[in-house]
Protein backbone atom coordinates (compact mmCIF):
# COMPACT_ATOMS: atom_id res chain seq x y z
CA UNK A 1 0.00 0.00 0.00
CA UNK A 2 0.93 3.47 -0.86
CA UNK A 3 -0.15 6.70 1.37
CA UNK A 4 0.93 10.34 0.09
CA UNK A 5 2.05 12.35 3.03
CA UNK A 6 2.05 16.46 3.08
CA UNK A 7 5.29 18.91 2.88
CA UNK A 8 5.13 21.22 5.70
CA UNK A 9 7.95 23.43 6.03
CA UNK A 10 9.10 25.54 9.08
CA UNK A 11 8.65 24.94 12.74
CA UNK A 12 5.41 22.87 11.87
CA UNK A 13 7.21 20.82 9.22
CA UNK A 14 9.47 20.19 12.38
CA UNK A 15 6.96 19.02 14.69
CA UNK A 16 4.14 17.25 12.83
CA UNK A 17 6.82 15.73 10.63
CA UNK A 18 5.15 14.33 6.94
CA UNK A 19 1.57 14.37 7.64
CA UNK A 20 -0.40 11.31 5.61
CA UNK A 21 -3.78 13.04 3.54
CA UNK A 22 -5.97 13.12 5.16
CA UNK A 23 -4.52 14.16 8.40
CA UNK A 24 -6.47 14.31 11.70
CA UNK A 25 -5.24 17.14 14.00
CA UNK A 26 -5.98 17.89 17.66
CA UNK A 27 -4.69 21.19 19.14
CA UNK A 28 -5.36 22.38 22.86
CA UNK A 29 -4.12 24.15 25.42
CA UNK A 30 -5.52 26.82 28.27
CA UNK A 31 -7.05 29.80 27.76
CA UNK A 32 -4.83 32.86 26.66
CA UNK A 33 -1.88 30.53 25.61
CA UNK A 34 -2.22 30.70 21.80
CA UNK A 35 -3.76 27.25 20.76
CA UNK A 36 -6.38 29.33 18.21
CA UNK A 37 -3.01 31.55 17.38
CA UNK A 38 -1.03 28.19 15.88
CA UNK A 39 -3.87 27.10 14.44
CA UNK A 40 -4.23 29.75 12.16
CA UNK A 41 -0.80 29.67 11.82
CA UNK A 42 -0.78 26.22 10.22
CA UNK A 43 -3.10 27.11 8.46
CA UNK A 44 -1.70 29.59 6.63
CA UNK A 45 1.01 26.90 6.36
CA UNK A 46 -1.22 24.70 4.35
CA UNK A 47 -2.85 27.69 2.65
CA UNK A 48 0.68 28.47 1.29
CA UNK A 49 1.35 25.17 0.03
CA UNK A 50 -1.91 25.13 -2.10
CA UNK A 51 -4.29 23.69 0.40
CA UNK A 52 -7.65 25.53 0.32
CA UNK A 53 -8.22 25.87 3.98
CA UNK A 54 -11.43 26.62 5.55
CA UNK A 55 -11.59 27.67 9.44
CA UNK A 56 -14.57 27.44 11.50
CA UNK A 57 -13.58 30.37 14.19
CA UNK A 58 -17.16 29.85 15.83
CA UNK A 59 -15.67 30.38 19.48
CA UNK A 60 -13.98 33.85 18.93
CA UNK A 61 -16.25 34.70 15.69
CA UNK A 62 -15.20 36.68 12.94
CA UNK A 63 -15.01 39.95 14.08
CA UNK A 64 -12.16 42.97 14.90
CA UNK A 65 -10.64 40.35 16.99
CA UNK A 66 -9.68 38.18 14.51
CA UNK A 67 -9.06 40.91 12.23
CA UNK A 68 -6.51 42.08 14.85
CA UNK A 69 -5.18 38.89 15.24
CA UNK A 70 -4.50 37.91 11.23
CA UNK A 71 -2.35 41.18 11.16
CA UNK A 72 -0.53 40.46 14.22
CA UNK A 73 0.52 37.16 13.02
CA UNK A 74 0.74 38.59 9.67
CA UNK A 75 -1.28 35.89 7.79
CA UNK A 76 -2.32 36.88 4.55
CA UNK A 77 -3.26 33.83 2.52
CA UNK A 78 -6.22 32.82 1.06
CA UNK A 79 -7.87 31.23 4.23
CA UNK A 80 -11.98 31.41 4.00
CA UNK A 81 -12.90 32.34 8.17
CA UNK A 82 -16.64 31.59 8.76
CA UNK A 83 -18.44 31.72 12.00
CA UNK A 84 -20.79 29.13 11.96
CA UNK A 85 -20.43 25.47 11.84
CA UNK A 86 -22.19 24.22 8.73
CA UNK A 87 -20.89 21.05 7.41
CA UNK A 88 -22.44 21.28 4.20
CA UNK A 89 -20.07 24.40 3.06
CA UNK A 90 -17.18 21.92 4.35
CA UNK A 91 -17.33 20.61 0.60
CA UNK A 92 -14.24 21.15 -1.80
CA UNK A 93 -11.61 21.88 0.96
CA UNK A 94 -8.57 20.31 1.81
CA UNK A 95 -8.22 21.28 5.21
CA UNK A 96 -11.06 22.21 8.10
CA UNK A 97 -9.97 24.12 10.93
CA UNK A 98 -12.90 24.27 13.87
CA UNK A 99 -11.80 26.47 16.84
CA UNK A 100 -13.74 25.43 18.96
CA UNK A 101 -14.67 21.87 19.17
CA UNK A 102 -16.94 22.51 22.53
CA UNK A 103 -18.46 25.53 21.14
CA UNK A 104 -19.77 24.00 18.13
CA UNK A 105 -20.66 20.78 20.42
CA UNK A 106 -19.09 18.38 18.39
CA UNK A 107 -19.41 14.82 20.10
CA UNK A 108 -16.56 11.89 18.98
CA UNK A 109 -19.47 9.97 17.20
CA UNK A 110 -20.37 13.22 14.89
CA UNK A 111 -16.69 13.38 13.97
CA UNK A 112 -16.78 10.17 12.52
CA UNK A 113 -19.31 10.69 10.39
CA UNK A 114 -17.70 14.24 9.15
CA UNK A 115 -14.38 11.92 8.53
CA UNK A 116 -16.66 9.21 5.90
CA UNK A 117 -18.24 12.27 4.46
CA UNK A 118 -15.37 13.61 3.60
CA UNK A 119 -12.40 11.22 3.26
CA UNK A 120 -9.93 13.47 1.65
CA UNK A 121 -10.30 16.55 3.96
CA UNK A 122 -7.89 16.81 6.69
CA UNK A 123 -9.45 18.28 10.33
CA UNK A 124 -7.84 20.19 12.60
CA UNK A 125 -9.77 20.60 16.15
CA UNK A 126 -9.12 23.28 18.53
CA UNK A 127 -10.03 22.52 22.22
CA UNK A 128 -9.66 23.69 25.35
CA UNK A 129 -8.28 22.82 28.35
CA UNK A 130 -9.23 21.55 31.92
CA UNK A 131 -7.77 23.48 34.90
CA UNK A 132 -5.83 20.92 35.45
CA UNK A 133 -4.52 21.40 31.77
CA UNK A 134 -5.41 18.07 30.28
CA UNK A 135 -7.72 18.22 27.06
CA UNK A 136 -11.48 18.78 27.75
CA UNK A 137 -11.55 16.61 24.82
CA UNK A 138 -11.04 13.29 26.60
CA UNK A 139 -9.77 10.06 25.76
CA UNK A 140 -12.97 9.43 23.47
CA UNK A 141 -11.35 12.06 20.91
CA UNK A 142 -7.74 11.25 21.44
CA UNK A 143 -7.97 8.01 19.57
CA UNK A 144 -9.62 9.38 16.80
CA UNK A 145 -7.05 12.10 15.75
CA UNK A 146 -3.80 10.88 14.39
CA UNK A 147 -1.93 13.96 16.25
CA UNK A 148 -2.07 15.90 19.63
CA UNK A 149 -0.59 19.43 20.18
CA UNK A 150 -0.28 20.71 23.56
CA UNK A 151 -0.23 24.36 23.95
CA UNK A 152 1.78 26.12 26.42
CA UNK A 153 3.06 29.39 26.90
CA UNK A 154 2.91 29.90 22.99
CA UNK A 155 4.75 26.90 22.22
CA UNK A 156 3.80 23.23 20.77
CA UNK A 157 4.66 19.51 22.35
CA UNK A 158 3.65 16.70 20.11
CA UNK A 159 1.81 14.85 22.41
CA UNK A 160 0.82 12.04 19.91
CA UNK A 161 2.26 11.76 16.60
CA UNK A 162 1.66 8.89 14.26
CA UNK A 163 3.54 10.84 11.48
CA UNK A 164 7.15 10.01 10.09
CA UNK A 165 9.91 12.62 11.16
CA UNK A 166 8.05 14.04 13.38
CA UNK A 167 9.02 15.30 17.00
CA UNK A 168 8.51 15.24 20.68
CA UNK A 169 10.82 18.23 21.43
CA UNK A 170 8.80 21.51 22.50
CA UNK A 171 9.33 24.20 20.15
CA UNK A 172 8.00 28.06 20.36
CA UNK A 173 5.78 29.23 17.94
CA UNK A 174 5.72 33.11 18.48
Amino acid sequence: MKFSTLYIGGKFGKLLGKPYKPFYLMIYGSRFNGKSSVAMLLADELARNNMKCLYVSNEEGVKGSLQEKLLRLKINSPIHFVEDYEPKQFRGYDAIFLDSTQTIGMKPEEFKVLKRQYPETAFVLVFKANRDGSSKGGTDWEHDVDAIMHIENQSATMEKNRFPGGSTETIKIF
